[in-house]
């Protein structure tokens, strides 16, 4: 986990110094596609027994007329929990809409922003019962457990963005999503994503 942390702080630390200048925006009637793989730290009694899990997201963007430095997002995402020593896992899929703010910051080589936003999500476990290994050394699996359930869910955060150029930028960010339901008796299942994406403004 530290090592994760600290790579994740590192790398971070690399896109601001390298953020060129001149940051470029969405404008207002415009589009964008995001794209982004991270990592994601599960919390509360949903982390009990759970790994740092894989997290991977696509979105579109769009910023409408006379709505500043607003706009908005659609997403959909996926995380995937593994559980150390048995096998299980845990994943949570979700359709979400966020708004976005963007802090006009002048002459400076950062494009920070916020957001928030609600969606919907399933979360679903599958665990395997082991009833020993064959001939060759393979576990087999006598029995699987698998459920699933759908509610609502919310997220807030920001990140931060940098050109690349010819419309493209990097960026990263960090958010908490809290969803309405659980896996077994929970009922919730909150975590932490953090992702490294690329965001492609449409002309």
């Amino acid at each position: 986990m530290k090592q994760i942390m600290a790579i994740a702080v590192a790398a971070s630390a690399v896109l601001v110094a390298s953020a060129p200048a001149s940051a470029q925006r969405i404008a207002p009637n415009q589009f964008a596609i995001d794209g982004a793989i991270g990592f994601a730290i599960p919390a509360g009694a949903y982390s009990d027994g759970l790994n740092t899990g894989l997290d991977l997201q696509a979105a579109l963007e769009y910023r409408p007329a006379r709505t500043g430095p607003f706009s908005f997002r659609a997403e959909i995402g996926w995380d995937h929990f593994g559980v150390t020593g048995f096998t299980a896992s845990s994943n949570i899929t979700h359709l979400a809409i966020d708004g976005l703010y963007d802090f006009v910051i002048p002459n400076s080589f950062l494009q920070p922003y916020a957001l928030a936003g609600f969606g919907i999500y399933n979360v679903s476990e599958d665990v395997a019962a082991l009833c020993g290994t064959d001939a060759f050394g393979n576990p087999i699996v006598c029995n699987t457990n698998t459920g699933s359930s759908t509610g609502a869910g919310i997220n807030l955060g920001g990140g931060i963005r940098y050109l690349l150029g010819r419309g493209a930028q990097a960026y990263f960010e960090a958010r908490y999503t809290l969803v309405f339901t659980g896996p077994g008796e929970l009922s919730e299942s909150p975590f932490f994503p953090f992702q490294f994406g690329v965001r492609y403004l449409l002309r």
